[in-house]
């Protein structure tokens, strides 16, 4: 097979559009927590007021369940496939091109509605600092910032997130430190009466999507493949680190946060700065100190996730789904327009979020889940097709449990949509147009574009593009 054979002009102008390899384990590890590391300060706790403390263990016990076969398989995945536009990438290689636009789509939306929240939550946060700054020039200033950062290149951008994730963790664990002797039992019992399940099977249901805020965007971790001096080795290594990291921190902040909030603490924009002020008092140092490590984490998460959204625009945008224009590179190999523009949308929504849509955070968690949860199933689906398909396809590393793993975490991540549904309604609507409007693009006009190509000539170009950007 020749490459002049298969290669489409969109193909080969990519070769121009290479990403400089600087991660290794420890950045990417940043990358992996930071993504996810703000669900730990905010969102998750509207949770509690659907199926209590008891109840909550259980569905963050499912949703790691979920989140442990994600970052197994797609490591295999990412180890297989090195490319930055992950899930794109995994599944047009296994299943095609309209199935691998419809992954990219989801992840893309995923990324631009998940740093929306995040924005809305900075906002709260700054005003338990300084009460005077409205929530949208917070906004403006994390958005803006984060954008030049990436545009000066990945090193540097990498370097702060890690810098930032580490904060954020350390101050996850100064808060169960001072929050672990004021816990009781009754304020565990408190949110539902002692119950396991108050609300029933319908409660524990609805809480998956808001449960999965504890691991949610680790999956954003492989998008830094082509910027990864190793990643067959690194990037699965990276995956199990910060999954592990997670799932610790998260049942401890669950736990701790519960135990000592308060009535109040489920409808909070700034929940732990809530649970620590219901037993120390809204005056002393602690609370603002807490506030500090909140936006460290927000920053983290936001910066981590700017990568993500940007990667993949790039992704799509190289391979022909998107304008071409959206993978240029500037002179420090940063995508400028798969950094702009997937911002100037998002900070659109935050305006909308700030004005006009009430319980705008817990509706754009769910969305950014539900949204997410396609992408996954489709993930699993190619992890299971190219074990099937392609035995031979080189795989350093391989998924523990196997197909097993992999049919465990499509069903789990199909509940989520209609968890979603449950939820929240609006945010399955708002998906649904989403990307109902992206996929009338692709066969509008983003299918003229893409060549039409068997999975097996699809990998050939992946490995191409590959050799190109090395």
């Amino acid at each position: 097979m020749s490459q002049t054979a298969i290669t489409p002009p969109v193909q080969a102008e990519s070769k121009k559009k290479n990403l400089h390899k600087v991660a290794g384990p420890v950045l990417l590890w940043g990358i992996g927590v930071g993504a996810v590391i703000s669900g730990d300060y905010y969102g998750w706790n509207a949770g509690l007021g659907l199926t209590g403390y008891w109840g909550y263990l259980i569905a963050i016990a499912i949703m790691g369940l979920l989140y442990a076969g994600l970052s197994t398989v797609i490591g295999e995945l990412s180890a297989a496939v090195p490319h930055a536009g992950g899930a794109y990438a995994y599944v047009r290689t296994a299943l095609g091109r309209v199935w691998g636009y419809l992954a990219g789509v989801s992840v893309l939306l995923e990324f631009v509605f998940a740093p929306v929240a995040v924005a809305l939550t900075v906002g709260a946060y700054v005003q338990v600092l300084f009460p005077d700054v409205p929530i949208l020039v917070s906004a403006a200033v994390l958005y803006i910032g984060s954008t030049v950062v990436h545009l000066l290149g990945a090193g540097n951008s990498m370097k702060i997130e890690f810098v930032f994730t580490a904060v954020a963790v350390v101050g996850l664990i100064v808060f169960m430190v001072i929050g672990a002797p004021k816990m009781s039992l009754d304020n565990l019992n408190a949110y539902s009466g002692g119950a396991i399940l108050p609300n029933g099977i319908g409660g524990l249901w609805a809480t998956l999507p808001l449960a999965a805020w504890f691991f949610f965007a680790i999956e954003s971790l492989p998008m830094a493949a082509e910027e990864t001096k190793n990643p067959a080795k690194d990037i699965p290594k990276a995956l199990i680190m910060a999954f592990i990291t997670l799932a610790v921190i998260g049942l401890g902040t669950l736990t701790v946060a519960a135990g000592v909030g308060g009535s109040d603490f489920p409808g909070a924009a700034a929940p732990l700065t809530v649970a620590l002020s219901n037993v120390v008092g809204s005056q002393t140092w602690i609370v603002p100190v807490i506030a500090i490590f909140s936006l460290a984490a927000l920053v983290a998460s936001f910066h981590a996730i700017v990568i993500a959204y940007s990667r993949q625009t790039f992704a799509l945008s190289r391979a022909g789904y998107l304008p071409a224009s959206l993978s240029k590179l500037n002179k420090h190999h940063a995508p400028i327009g798969s950094l702009i523009v997937p911002g100037v949308i998002g900070f659109v929504f935050v305006i909308l979020g700030a004005t006009i849509l009430p319980d705008a955070i817990p509706v754009l968690v769910t969305l950014s889940v539900l949204v997410a949860a396609v992408s996954y199933m489709l993930m699993m689906a190619a992890a299971l097709v190219l074990r099937k398909k392609r035995p031979d396809l080189h795989r350093p590393y391989k998924a523990r449990g196997g197909r097993v793993t992999m049919w465990i975490a499509l069903i789990l991540a199909g509940i989520l949509i209609p968890a979603a549904l449950v939820s929240f309604p609006l945010a399955f609507v708002i998906a649904v147009i989403m990307v109902a409007l992206f996929m009338a693009y692709y066969f509008a006009v983003g299918r003229k574009r893409v060549g039409n190509y068997t999975a097996e000539q699809e990998l050939a170009l992946t490995d191409q593009a590959l050799t190109a950007d090395a």
